[in-house]
């Protein structure tokens, strides 16, 4: 998975809307590339402003 893919698919990733395979290729995307997780981990915070912790993203967290 490259760093463009991983971006434009955060939202669905977030959702839980990605197949089972691409979800695990997007972990491993995500284990490997600071540069991936530090937007994921933005678009996450920036949701859960947006939705005052109302829909939580229990299954996307990465550590």
């Amino acid at each position: 998975m490259t760093c463009k893919a991983t971006i434009r698919m955060i939202c669905e990733y977030l959702e839980g809307r990605l197949s089972p395979p691409v979800a695990a290729a997007m972990r491993a995307h995500l284990e490997g590339c600071t540069d991936c997780r530090l937007v994921l981990e933005a678009a996450q915070r920036t949701l859960e402003v947006y939705f005052d912790g109302e829909q939580p993203m229990s299954h996307a967290r990465v550590a």
